[in-house]
């Protein structure tokens, strides 16, 4: 290293002597481009100047600082995102370069005589000239046959004095064996070895490199990279949502990613043996049209990418909720009247994306199904008339010339077009993909009225599958949005919250893709669905409801409001008979109804059932809004649905439909319900417990227990309390329920203000995730605690063991011999200390509604979802003198809604909005900064 050093101060003059031996190597551009030989003399000057002295390194960074800060300004001002990443990798072209050429210089004569040299080479995303501020320095050391003392001489000064000046850099060292050997077995080092680029050392090395490569691998092998990097992208595009149009996209991984256009390329390159788009071009593989969509989209993302490397100080890809009216506003779009800047740059982001996927999709079509003259002919002589002047060939219906005018003729043929394709199982080529575009303006107020399109539109939706295939493709040519004008503005409409992924658009299409897969749900409830679907004889309004229910999005908050007249004015403009339309109505009009009342309210209040009942009024009612209901959670995103939410769905469609079928009970109040259910309740358990037990124990409790409390967890609760009464501090049981997904947990014991947050403490000590708490207090001070808990995971708890240690440190809290607090210290530490983490996570709200509920007071929290949250938020309450009595958590994506039914102490409802205030504030502070 000393003598590298050395070399900096008075032997620059190499790198113009070595410049000279740069070559320009296979669809390499040349590195003495303008900039660089700039570049190259402003850092040759700063190596030898004064500077210096002070040693290379703090000259280096000092040069490559003031030159990202100069690529940076480029950005600023509106540069392109390809003048930036070129410009960031002609600086790191110029830094690594030198720094090659010095440690070369340094090197001992003898030893460079006597070594075959090597090749230094530029990989991956460097390689293709696509540096993004935070991208890695990928390198690797090309030697003929084996490594030796030059290469270490070389190696080691470059790589540190690298890493020291600041660059993330990926090295390998190889010999052109080891890379042939390494591309054949690894797909990564394959793709990355494509994209190498010469940068410095023996160019003859790179060029022995490049040949074999090309010979032993590339063309060689081309059928099964072909299929090997189709499956990865496959793989790819589904981890990161399959689909473009989620709401946090990965703009480097996610379908219509960054990662699409280099994929295309490659299989170009070893199909085609070409890869710049204007080679695409010229060799009919893109149109001039395709090539400069493909450009424009391109540098959208790589300026988006650079907007998020700048941002970040370093690298990511994730396009998230918190940062998109930021990188909107930086990228210049400000908004203007009746739109947003952040709804302008995401329509814009999907409209990139949708061309990226589309395009690269062509291409690696064009560049795989390639066919010889012969095979072009022979393909014509099978073309096939499948009726309305369309044609098909290899399973693919295609216009004709002659044919053009077919939609002019007849515009329903927009719909029906669709409606072949789906029934055939067939294609539409991208010939008559153009056409469909360009005709959609004759889908006028007549084709909307007309009965032949609404029958092609019922017998789309009709099909056991392909329906959501089919409509996404007809929205994405225009047609769906032209036939049904209020579904048009749902077009890539995001939703600003921190629950739903997808646009308003494609999480409708992923809804009704959810109904297509009913017969690969393995729950419990999954029976239930598929015999409701085998039994609907009209599934088509089902999916068309499921179509329509959003539709009020379009027009901005309260969308359920809103799209009840879109709804009604799309249903009578289309012709749907009243009684089709009338149900269509009602399950867009009361589709967030199950979901509003399994989430927060009680299922085992019978008042609550019997009135969501006289809303539904018919079985088939609740079963097609059951089924809705299922579809729209489930296409909110993944991790959404769970296996709770999925038993919550199935208790309260039981118990209605039970009452559906029986008759909705008339005229009887809740106290009228409590005397009869308790003399049934003395009648069945008096065998076991004794007339006068029983009374005494059904006169204690509450009129709600009464009412919500089966006969068998009755009978348990009283052998628990008979337990307790014979002089125990407390008795507990637990059972699992692996089909449901959780366990539940029932603990009886006399009342002690903040015992309920002792017991949560402890149930999250032992690692449990709770689900729901439900709390009775007799008049005798008798508390029965319910809870029902998974493993954090949707997985009931059946390890006994677990549930042991559980009770023994149940006993050890309440006997007073350990601090809940301390136990919770001691094996999960972080509930308590961990503060929800700033940035693109949801917000803590904090809400008080004193209307629902005539005896308590509901507390919502709506929070980051964490193991021990409701411990956090229960002893935040029992220490302000708040009591609970239920309460029922429910995931949704990354956040959680809590619903608590809290009074006073004295058992009122939380009237003062002083005291609510303070309540609030305290619960925000705690989630925000954990507990002490």
């Amino acid at each position: 290293m000393k003598g590298f050093q050395a070399i900096a101060k008075g032997r620059f003059a190499i790198l113009r002597k070595r410049r000279a031996n740069v070559v320009a190597l296979a669809g390499d551009a040349p590195l003495s481009s303008v900039e660089f030989s700039a570049l190259t003399g402003a850092l040759q000057s700063v190596l030898q100047g004064k500077h210096v002295a002070s040693g290379l390194i703090p000259a280096l960074r000092g040069f490559i600082a003031d030159e990202q800060a100069r690529i940076l300004q480029i950005h600023r001002n509106g540069g392109t995102g390809q003048a930036v990443v070129r410009s960031i990798t002609t600086l790191t072209d110029v830094v690594v370069t030198a720094l090659f050429q010095l440690a070369e210089a340094a090197c001992d004569p003898g030893i460079r005589r006597g070594s075959d040299g090597c090749a230094l080479i530029a990989l991956g995303g460097y390689g293709r000239r696509e540096m993004n501020p935070a991208s890695d320095v990928d390198l690797m050391f090309v030697y003929p046959r084996r490594a030796d003392a030059y290469l270490n001489t070389i190696l080691h000064p470059v790589l540190n004095t690298l890493w020291d000046a600041g660059f993330v850099v990926g090295h390998c060292c190889r010999s052109i064996d080891d890379c042939v050997r390494m591309a054949r077995t690894d797909l990564t080092s394959s793709t990355a070895m494509m994209e190498a680029r010469y940068l410095a050392g023996k160019p003859e090395i790179y060029q022995a490199f490049s040949a074999k490569l090309e010979r032993s691998v590339f063309y060689k092998q081309a059928a099964t990279f072909v299929k090997r990097k189709l499956q990865e992208s496959h793989e790819r595009h589904y981890r990161y949502g399959a689909s473009i149009y989620v709401q946090e996209p990965h703009i480097k991984e996610g379908l219509g990613g960054l990662r699409d256009i280099h994929a295309a390329i490659w299989i170009a390159r070893i199909t085609q043996r070409v890869g710049a788009p204007p080679e695409l071009v010229q060799r009919g593989l893109l149109s001039q049209e395709e090539r400069e969509r493909w450009d424009l989209a391109l540098d959208f993302m790589l300026r988006l990418r650079n907007e998020l490397h700048y941002l970040y100080r370093g690298k990511n890809d994730v396009l998230s909720l918190s940062m998109q009216e930021q990188v909107a506003a930086n990228l210049g779009f400000l908004g203007k009247t009746g739109s947003y800047g952040v709804e302008q740059f995401m329509q814009q982001y999907y409209l990139a994306a949708k061309d990226i996927s589309q395009l690269s999709e062509q291409l690696i079509l064009r560049c795989t199904q390639g066919r010889s003259q012969i095979e072009m002919v022979m393909r014509k002589l099978k073309a096939r008339d499948i009726g309305d002047d369309l044609t098909e060939i290899d399973r693919c219906i295609h216009v004709t010339p002659k044919n053009r005018g077919l939609f002019r003729e007849d515009p329903v043929r927009l719909l029906k077009v669709f409606w072949y394709a789906q029934q055939m199982g067939y294609a539409l080529s991208h010939e008559i993909k153009d056409y469909i575009r360009a005709d959609t303006h004759l889908i006028d107020e007549g084709v909307r009225r007309s009965s032949r399109a609404l029958g092609f539109l019922l017998a789309i939706l009709r099909e056991p599958k392909g329906v959501a295939a089919t409509l996404r493709s007809m929205h994405e040519l225009g047609v769906l949005g032209s036939y049904i004008p209020e579904f048009a503005k749902l077009t890539r409409l995001i939703q600003f919250d921190f629950y739903h992924r997808y646009t308003v658009d494609e999480h409708t299409f992923l809804a009704v893709e959810t109904l297509e897969h009913l017969d690969e749900v393995s729950r419990f409830y999954g029976e239930e669905f598929r015999s409701i679907v085998s039994d609907a004889k009209r599934l088509e309004i089902l999916r068309l409801a499921l179509l329509l229910h959003d539709i009020g999005k379009g027009e901005g908050p309260d969308h359920v409001h809103k799209g009840a007249s879109l709804v009604d004015a799309s249903l009578v403009r289309m012709g749907i008979p009243e009684p089709d339309a009338e149900a269509i109505r009602f399950l867009v009009a009361h589709h967030l109804e199950m979901s509003h009342i399994t989430q927060r309210l009680d299922l085992d209040d019978e008042a609550i059932v019997i009135d969501f009942a006289k809303k539904v009024q018919t079985p088939d009612r609740l079963k097609m809004l059951y089924l809705l209901t299922y579809a729209d959670i489930k296409a909110v995103g993944p991790g959404v649905w769970t296996e709770w939410k999925g038993t919550l769905l199935w208790e309260l469609y039981i118990k209605t439909h039970t009452i559906l079928i029986r008759g909705i009970p008339e005229g009887e109040d809740d106290l009228a319900r409590a005397e009869r259910i308790k003399s049934q309740l003395t009648q069945e358990l008096s065998p076991e417990f004794g007339v006068e037990a029983v009374k005494r124990h059904l006169e204690e409790a509450p009129a709600r227990y009464l009412l919500t409390t089966s006969l068998h967890r009755v009978a348990s609760h009283m052998r628990l309390i008979q337990h307790v009464k014979r002089g125990e501090e407390t008795a507990s049981q637990w059972a699992e329920f692996p089909l449901a997904g959780y366990s539940e947990f029932t603990l009886c014991a006399y009342g002690r203000h903040g015992r309920f947050a002792q017991i949560v403490g402890i149930l999250t000590a032992n690692g449990m995730n709770i689900l729901s708490a439900q709390i009775f207090t007799l008049t005798s001070g008798m508390v029965i605690r319910h809870f029902r808990v998974d493993n954090g995971g949707g997985a009931a708890i059946e390890d006994a063991t677990v549930w042991n240690q559980t009770v023994a440190d149940l006993r050890d809290v309440l006997a007073g011999g350990v601090a809940v607090r301390e136990l919770i210290k001691s094996r999960r530490k972080a509930v308590l200390v961990q503060p929800i983490h700033k940035g693109a996570l949801p917000p803590t709200k904090v809400e008080f509604d004193n209307v629902v509920s005539e005896a308590y007071t509901v507390l919502d929290v709506r929070t980051r979802d964490r193991l021990g949250l409701l411990y956090l938020i229960s002893s935040t309450l029992s220490d302000l003198g708040v009591d609970l009595r239920s309460a029922k958590i429910m995931t949704e994506a990354e956040q959680v809604v809590d619903v608590f039914y809290v009074t006073n102490k004295d058992g009122s409802k939380l009237i003062d909005e002083g005291r609510r205030e303070q309540i609030r504030l305290a619960l925000e502070r705690t989630l925000s900064e954990g507990l002490a």
